[in-house]
Formats: structure tokens, C-alpha cells, sequence
């Protein structure tokens, strides 16, 4: 009976001391990500936002109205092609594109993280 009953308190202590360590692991691992500011947000039900209409666009200059014909028609290409693939995939979370940019002379490691970063959030 001795010997049941020191088992029985051996696994008892045990258990407290790894529950406990998980404990506070949870604890310093929140208290991080609160001081890096990497705390994801919490989700909730997606709200659909009726989409806002598009400003009207601004007088082109005499000097580049082919220029900004073609990049509104890039840009709305590029639209598009997010939107359809978006919908394929079932996601609707009121997508809009705000900004195209070129990117022009840029380096192969920083089209490599470019890629990447697109990437990863598929």
C-alpha cells in the first residue's frame, strides 16, 4: 500500500509541475507577441462592405493621354485576374486594389522575396 500511494503522489507532483510549465510558457509566448505587435486579430464574421465607387479619374495631361489609358487598362487587368482567382477559391473579403506600381531595375533576391512573400499567402 506504501508504494501505491508514493506513486500515486510521484505522478500527481509530476503532472502539476508539466501543467504548470505549460502554464506559463502560454503566458510568456502571449506576453511576447504583445511586445513585438505580431498578435494576429481575432476573426470574426466577415462583414461585406458595399464596394465604394470609383473616383473619378483625374484630367489626363496633354502630353501622356496614351500612357494612363494603358495603365488603367493594366490596372484593370490586374484587378480582374485577383478578383476571378479569388472567387474560385471561395474568399470574399471585399478585395480591392488600391495601388499598381512597376518595379523596375529590381535585384533577383528582391524578386525572390517579392515572390515569396506573395506566395505564402495562398
Amino acid at each position: 500500500m506504501e508504494k501505491l500511494m508514493l506513486g500515486l503522489s510521484t505522478t500527481g507532483v509530476g503532472m502539476l509541475v508539466v501543467f504548470s510549465g505549460l502554464v506559463i510558457l502560454i503566458v510568456c509566448i502571449s506576453c511576447m507577441t504583445m511586445f513585438t505587435g505580431r498578435s494576429k486579430p481575432a476573426k470574426s464574421a466577415p462583414v461585406k462592405a458595399a464596394p465604394a465607387p470609383a473616383p473619378a479619374p483625374a484630367p489626363a495631361s496633354a502630353a501622356e493621354p496614351e500612357a494612363e489609358e494603358d495603365d488603367l487598362s493594366v490596372v484593370a487587368a490586374i484587378t480582374a485576374a485577383i478578383a476571378v482567382l479569388w472567387q474560385e477559391e471561395g474568399h470574399d473579403s471585399g478585395f480591392v486594389v488600391r495601388r499598381v506600381r512597376r518595379v523596375a531595375n529590381a535585384s533577383a533576391r528582391a524578386r525572390a522575396a517579392r515572390e515569396e512573400q506573395i506566395y505564402s499567402h495562398f
